[in-house]
């Protein structure tokens, strides 16, 4: 028996964008912004990539979900309490600055391929209408991609896992504070709940696949 049974790449699916939907986490000041209590550098510098995705997505009629975490009372629970900067300096409250999309970068649009969802824990499915929303649109495939790379993408990408969504996580697309952790939350994605790509293997399977249909 292979030392690692498990499906990968293409062996475990192939990524259908007709089916697709991106999901941008939490690209909120309060880990994008410079000098932010939570800031990420790794966020700010995957920008570019990210809005190239968000423009393919939009071109090509893929659904965007864009994710806002508010961990106000009494919706914070225990982050409250695990995180004092949250409690202390009403970080990612709304209403807040820290609570607001990062300016510097492409904003959600209002459209009926466009959705915004407030969470309040990690997994972006907890409470939210996220599901509702890919069930709408016809979904089987997400593309996750945000900040932070192991808590709430992580936790997102295993919740889609056990509702049977494909999980597709590009590797340049997600970041945290610590490169350490990226590389394990990459390496346990891949192994156990989905397709880890870079951003342009990611773009070049689903732009062979449209123009594939596209001839057929």
């Amino acid at each position: 028996m292979s030392s690692n049974p498990s499906a990968s790449g293409k062996d475990f699916f192939t990524i259908e964008p007709r089916r697709s939907a991106l999901i941008v986490i939490d690209m909120q000041n309060a880990f994008v912004a410079e000098g932010a209590v939570f800031e990420t550098p790794g966020a700010r510098a995957m920008i570019p990539r990210l809005e190239h995705l968000i423009n393919f997505a939009r071109t090509s009629g893929i659904p965007i979900v864009w994710t806002q975490s508010d961990h106000r009372p009494p919706y914070g629970g225990l982050m409250l309490r695990k995180f004092p900067p949250i409690a202390q300096g009403h970080i990612l409250w709304q209403g807040e600055p820290s609570y607001e999309m990062y300016p510097q970068m492409l904003q959600p649009r209002e459209g009926k391929l466009e959705s915004k969802i407030v969470k309040h824990k990690f997994d972006a499915f907890f409470e939210t209408d996220l599901d509702a929303i890919l069930r709408y649109h016809q979904v089987d495939t997400v593309i996750i991609t945000g900040t932070a790379s192991n808590a709430c993408r992580e936790s997102t990408a295993r919740s889609a896992f056990m509702r049977d969504y494909k999980v597709v996580f590009p590797s340049d697309l997600n970041a945290t504070f610590d490169e350490a952790m990226h590389q394990a939350t990459l390496r346990n994605i891949d192994l156990l709940f989905g397709r880890v790509v870079s951003s342009d293997e990611l773009v070049a399977e689903m732009e062979a696949t449209l123009e594939a249909s596209s001839r057929s």
